[in-house]
């Protein structure tokens, strides 16, 4: 023990007599196991399902201004294909889609088919018809978001044929039915209701 370490402890031993306080040792503050949590992401249950369309390829999108991303691809499993996102994600999304036939097609399309939530003129909610989807020239990709913990857009798909790149190609009519709610001003031209895109589909 050093000469100062031995003078301290009779010191602190005296002012305790003097002061009537009992002589203690400094003890370290206690260290707080309490561990902070970030707040959770809300997170919603995106269920597309397809009918006839087993196998196919789908994913999800996001095209706003200040807002640009992509889903991974799953493929159609026993009529459906489930996606968690975080909600924020909802807003200007849209559906991507890929038909099995399009592999054997001979010819490339050229685009991305996307799903039509909602063809112009007609009323979110109103079933819809491949003879009226294919009728269309105009429609919206764009969903205008959701806070739900699930959401399901039920989906029809068909092998159709359009104007390929060297020839006629295989690419697949996709389109919300019942029909979806759009955020407004993103109506699109389409070919013969197919709604085609070659990055992700702008919603703003």
């Amino acid at each position: 023990m050093s000469v100062s370490a031995r003078l301290l402890v009779p010191l602190v031993a005296l002012a305790a007599l003097l002061t009537g306080v009992p002589a203690t040792s400094a003890a370290p503050a206690p260290v707080s196991t309490a561990v902070s949590t970030a707040a959770t992401v809300p997170t919603t249950r995106v269920v597309i399902r397809v009918a006839d369309c087993e196998g196919c390829e789908v994913f999800l999108q996001q095209g706003l201004r200040s807002s640009w991303w992509s889903s991974r691809v799953h493929r159609v499993h026993d009529g459906r294909a489930v996606f968690v996102v975080p909600s924020r994600h909802t807003r200007g999304m849209s559906v991507g889609i890929t038909g099995t036939w399009e592999a054997t097609s001979p010819h490339p399309s050229g685009f991305q088919s996307i799903v039509t939530l909602r063809y112009r003129g007609i009323a979110a909610g109103t079933r819809v018809t491949r003879a009226v989807a294919s009728s269309k020239r105009y429609g919206s990709a764009c969903f205008p978001g959701t806070t739900a913990e699930r959401l399901v857009v039920p989906i029809q798909a068909r092998k159709v044929r359009v104007p390929g790149n060297g020839g006629p190609a295989l690419s697949t009519l996709a389109w919300a039915s019942p029909q979806t709610r759009t955020m407004a001003g993103t109506m699109e031209r389409t070919y013969r209701g197919v709604f085609g895109a070659q990055d992700v589909v702008p919603c703003f």
